[in-house]
């Protein structure tokens, strides 16, 4: 894939620039996470395992989907289609992509990675109107991109509130893969322990904070570990069979 080309879009630029629909995940189709927002994790929790790792900073927490059970794994693509019902708000805009404005600046503007082969002048969605104005398609992924930017914020809110109470442990998920247990590192998860042990009043104030229900899908979703050790068997034995 071609280094990313990530530049500002702009009207006169970008006027003749379409985006067209072909290869649509092949962005990370070796991401074997992403992030989420607490406002997916009933859906996305009834598909994929949601777990919590440590952010650049190291010293904050962000809820991810697992779609691998190793880095640069992607069990969820396969024929460079996704495999599942629900896709990650964070998968849907790209090429377009929000970047600061300036290094360090709280200011954010849509780009686009000039780099994606689904970035063309022939065929696909316009991004711009012969007017200059912009597209129902453009405008339609503005809106996404900032209802993600101010998810994101209430779900960095979400996590802090459950680093405060101590209801986020570092936990070992342990696989058994072609009859080899094998333990997924690195990552976190809420302590349902620690969560029955908090006191009425603070569990009270989680109900109307409208946390629980993050919380409780997120405990769910972690059911669908197995999936991927099936989704991972089957890949295997679809490679084994090709092999023969």
């Amino acid at each position: 894939m071609a280094e990313n080309k990530v530049v500002a879009l702009h009207k006169e630029g970008h006027a003749k620039t379409k985006i067209n629909t072909q290869n649509l995940f092949q962005h990370i189709a070796n991401e074997h996470m992403l992030p989420v927002v607490v406002h997916e994790f009933v859906v996305a929790g009834a598909e994929f395992p949601i777990v919590f790792v440590k952010d650049q900073s190291g010293e904050n927490f962000q809820p991810v989907v697992l779609l691998g059970l190793s880095a640069q794994q992607n069990l969820v693509i396969k024929d460079g289609k996704w495999d599942g019902m629900y896709v990650p708000r964070v998968a849907r805009n790209y090429p377009l992509v929000l970047v600061q404005d300036q290094p360090g600046s709280d200011r954010l503007i849509v780009a686009i990675d000039e780099s994606s082969e689904r970035v063309n002048d022939t065929e696909g969605f316009a991004l711009f109107n012969e007017d200059g104005t912009e597209s129902d398609y453009l405008v339609a992924r503005k809106q996404q991109m900032a209802d993600f930017v101010d998810f994101s914020q209430i779900t960095h809110n979400f996590t802090l509130k459950m680093q405060e109470l101590g209801l986020i442990k570092e936990q070992v998920l342990t696989v058994t893969i072609n009859e080899e247990k094998r333990n997924i590192n690195g990552i976190n998860m809420i302590d349902d322990k620690a969560l029955n042990e908090l006191s009425d009043e603070t569990f009270l104030e989680l109900r109307k904070l409208g946390y629980l229900t993050a919380i409780y899908a997120h405990l769910m979703s972690l059911q669908h570990t197995q999936k991927l050790v099936q989704k991972l068997a089957a890949r295997d034995a679809a490679a084994a069979a090709k092999a023969e």
